[in-house]
């Protein structure tokens, strides 16, 4: 009987996760972020109240818990690519972005279970569509998959998930999204 070997577990973690709070101790696994989930955190206008949050991270990463990683720009097209398709690609930032791509090329080139931790659901949704793995922390994730579709709430006209918050070409009001009325097979 051939054996096969467990593979390790990585969870990735998003801004909203760290600002919890979180004891790195609690986790047995790897814990992957990028560069710019880190940035979010340092930003000068809440530098003081995250102080021990950023503390913990720099600790964390002396001590090999926690690793920074980069995804690649092939993985974060794909990912861009596919949150138009679900109507999430306005309501997700860059760095949003390159979480979920960070995720999504763990697991096409490791041997590794991999789990996104966040508490976005427009990330959640992306994940979904994406088949990554995800649990949020302290709330609800979502249960289904959802697409979106732009559109202008007064004349009713769609357009493209990519012009979210951009004006109607018609009557110049701001675009909104709304859950797409169609069938999912």
């Amino acid at each position: 009987m051939i054996s096969q070997k467990k593979k390790n577990s990585i969870l990735v973690f998003d801004t909203n996760i760290f600002l919890t709070g979180i004891d790195f101790n609690y986790f047995k696994e790897t814990i992957v972020t990028t560069t710019e989930i880190i940035n979010e955190i340092k930003v000068k206008k809440y530098e003081e109240q995250n102080r021990n949050i950023l503390q913990r991270i720099e600790l964390a990463i002396e001590l090999k818990k926690l690793v920074l990683k980069e995804p690649t720009e092939y993985y974060i097209k794909l990912v861009e690519e596919k949150s138009k398709l679900t109507g999430d690609f306005n309501a997700l930032s860059k760095t949003d972005i390159g979480l979920v791509a960070l995720a999504f090329e763990l697991i096409q080139i490791a041997n590794n279970e991999i789990t996104i931790y966040t508490n976005d659901y427009s990330m959640e949704n992306l994940c979904s569509e994406l088949n990554l793995k995800f649990k949020a922390l302290f709330k609800n994730g979502i249960k289904n998959k959802i697409y979106f579709e732009v559109y202008c709430p007064y004349c009713k006209t769609t357009y493209k998930s990519e012009d979210l918050n951009k004006n109607c070409e018609r009557c110049g009001l701001k675009l909104k999204r709304r859950f797409l009325k169609k069938e999912i097979l």
